[in-house]
């Protein structure tokens, strides 16, 4: 129990640092409502498990081969840029009721798809979950487990409570908000793909 709480307390502490995917939340719950939201918290959270997982299991460790990562991280930055401009170009209908009977499985995979859209986050977890693995001993054989499961739930409550507040806030949206709502996300999405290019290229340089 004492290795799940650790989890839940270091996940929670890395919430703190607000990403694209909390940003896209957060209009999700706006635009769309909480259980759109919902949806896609879950989303994230699922990939979030998958890299978790790999990371485990050392499926990570491809990614430590440089041409690999390079890949990874163009592609990356290329589906941000795409999400990046698709806000942009969204009008300001987006949030009018034909966008909430949109299939609740659209949102779940958008925010799988956006957590994919950062390499970075595997290199993490494998980074903090290797040097747990190889520098502590647990009391527990399950205990990488149980810290990893807490990891997970934090990510879950953070987000579903940033989808809560958004669509609290949705009765002050108007389309004329939405319109700048939209991009406002679409260039906080690609400056993010941005960010993610320069760090590449200045590691390679």
């Amino acid at each position: 129990m004492s290795e799940f709480l650790e989890g839940l307390a270091f996940g929670l502490i890395l919430q703190v640092s607000v990403g694209p995917v909390c940003i896209a939340v957060l209009h999700k719950g706006l635009t769309q409502g909480f259980r759109h939201a919902l949806a896609m918290v879950w989303g994230v959270a699922l990939v979030d498990a998958c890299f978790i997982v790999l990371s485990i299991i050392g499926v990570s460790a491809l990614l430590q081969i440089e041409p690999v990562s390079d890949a990874v991280g163009i592609l990356g930055a290329l589906l941000l840029f795409y999400f990046g401009i698709r806000y942009l170009r969204a009008p300001a209908t987006m949030a009018c009721v034909e966008n909430r009977e949109e299939s609740v499985f659209k949102s779940f995979t958008f925010g799988a798809g956006l957590t994919l859209t950062n390499p970075l986050t595997i290199l993490f977890w494998a980074g903090v979950l290797g040097a747990m693995m190889s520098t502590r001993t647990f009391d527990d054989p399950l205990g990488i487990v149980y810290f990893s499961i807490g990891c997970i739930v934090a990510t879950v409550v953070f987000l579903t409570a940033v989808a809560l507040a958004g669509h609290l806030l949705e009765k002050v949206l108007t389309d004329r908000l939405s319109l700048w709502l939209n991009r406002a996300v679409g260039v906080f999405l690609i400056l993010f793909a941005v960010k993610l290019l320069w760090d590449l290229f200045a590691k390679t340089a």
